[in-house]
């Protein structure tokens, strides 16, 4: 009787601690991932875009990035990538997913050939002026100079999806 009792209580902890272990491992990024650089120059026509993710919670779960429609990036905290965009509006979206209780963001992204832009993906914690900003979700044009300081001390790279 006792090697059922503790048979049926290994069963009701195996599936939690499974579903922990699932998201934890889907929200992290590794140590081996390439720290911060700088992508090379983009075609003249063009601008790299690189997309950070600092304190946007909940930080075990991912939230989807889309350019134009096309995936892009599913950045774990700490993450970042670099895709480059035609000059001109692109639209900007990002998806949370239906269960985080955050409302997805979209927003126009005005992009100039030849100038980055860095675009910072947080939460609620945040208070600095934003470019979207809805309940607790905010997606925020960093000026270069802080951006490449923040992406410094906290991110790897973890590349684009390919579009």
């Amino acid at each position: 009787m006792k090697k059922r009792q503790s048979g049926a209580l290994l069963k009701a902890i195996a599936l939690p601690v499974s579903i922990l272990v699932f998201l934890t491992a889907c929200a992290g990024v590794s140590s081996r991932a390439p720290a911060y650089a700088r992508a090379p120059s983009p075609p003249a026509s063009s601008a790299n875009i690189y997309i950070y993710r600092i304190g946007a919670y909940p930080t075990l779960r991912t939230p989807t990035i889309k350019i134009d429609g096309a995936r892009i990036f599913d950045p774990p905290e700490k993450a970042y990538t670099v895709v480059t965009l035609e000059e001109g509006e692109h639209k900007f979206v990002v998806n949370w997913a239906w269960d985080t209780g955050w409302p997805d963001l979209e927003f126009p992204l005005q992009v100039r050939a030849g100038t980055p832009m860095f675009v910072k993906i947080s939460g609620s914690f945040d208070t600095n002026q934003s470019d979207a900003n809805v309940m607790g979700s905010l997606a925020q044009l960093v000026p270069e100079a802080a951006a490449e300081v923040e992406l410094r001390v906290c991110c790897r790279y973890i590349a684009p999806r390919a579009r």
